[in-house]
């Protein structure tokens, strides 16, 4: 999801990878995620606040985008640009927290099982692992979201009760696997883009001012947390344009998955016969154009909401 992902690349810029030195003795999975979540209150305060902003400020961007890829007449009209959103409140907040929690998890029993591995491999394996715990949480949310964006339903309540009683608890599940495909790929080019883009950038900051960085290299090898969060919009927008297809895919699963067959292969074979490779993209520029200002909106209103709880104490 783009929101979950912009905000996470600004928290991750705005903490600084602090949150990889934490050392958690011989703590089970439990408690590792416990640990963290209560290490870390502060900052998951600030981001569901910031999250909450980032939705309310993008949330017509995201249902433009949803109307697109289902070929809805006037998908530009004002009228229902906010339906969905108390959908997407409710699953974007507690996803970020079981993300985050169970990334330092997996992150920590990785790296037990397997020291000889590099560092940053198993960083990626336990961020996909975190995603996939979430997504437990977070699939329901976006079944709801996307039905009520779709003008299916004229509520988030009214999607809930609608999409229960028609296909009972396994509705709110209906394109889960639709969701780990985009993710998956998703989540792995943007670790990948996100460390080009930053390497890209630290080059190039070291040929303008002379190869000439800070006497222990933490000037020429670290990024600020602004150069972080615009290195995590680049990725992010490339990311995203790379899986704009998968997207597309997953929106018609959770919509209107029995008109396409029901099942990914049986969608893509549809949307190619009767619409090409166009049709795969459709919805491609406002996935896009979401990203990059999202981790604006994320980073300034985390960083006010940090300044705030830090004088309380």
């Amino acid at each position: 999801n783009l929101f979950s992902v912009s905000s996470s690349n600004a928290a991750l810029a705005v903490r600084g990878g602090k949150m990889d030195e934490i050392e958690n003795g011989n703590e089970t999975g439990l408690q590792i995620f416990l640990d963290t979540i209560r290490e870390s209150r502060k900052h998951l305060a600030a981001a569901g606040v910031a999250r909450c902003i980032s939705i309310l400020a993008m949330f017509p961007v995201d249902t433009i985008k949803t109307r697109l890829q289902m070929s809805l007449p006037s998908p530009f009209a004002a009228k229902g640009l906010y339906t969905g959103l108390g959908g997407s409140l409710v699953g974007q907040v507690p996803y970020g927290v079981l993300t985050f929690g169970s990334y330092e998890m997996y992150k920590k029993a990785l790296l037990e099982k397997f020291p000889e591995v590099k560092p940053a491999f198993i960083y990626a394996i336990a961020a996909v692992c975190g995603d996939v715990t979430g997504s437990g949480w977070l699939c329901p949310s976006e079944v709801v979201k996307q039905q009520s964006q779709a003008g299916m339903y004229a509520s988030t309540g009214d999607a809930v009760r609608g999409i229960y009683a028609k296909k009972g608890f396994g509705g709110f599940y209906q394109g889960y696997l639709g969701g780990l495909a985009r993710d998956v790929p998703f989540r792995v080019s943007q670790l990948v883009s996100y460390e080009v883009a930053k390497n890209s950038y630290l080059n190039y900051r070291k040929k303008k001012n002379g190869g000439d960085g800070g006497s222990d290299g933490s000037d020429s090898d670290n990024l600020s947390p602004v150069e972080s969060a615009i290195c995590g919009a680049v990725a992010g927008s490339f990311s995203a344009a790379f899986t704009a297809p998968l997207d597309r895919i997953k929106t018609i699963l959770m919509t209107d998955s029995v008109e396409y067959g029901g099942t990914v292969a049986s969608v893509v074979t549809k949307i190619w016969r009767d619409e090409g490779v166009a049709g795969l993209c459709q919805g491609l520029v406002p996935r896009v154009v979401l990203i990059a200002p999202s981790v604006a909106i994320f980073f300034i209103a985390y960083e006010q909401v940090q300044q705030r709880l830090s004088h309380l104490d």
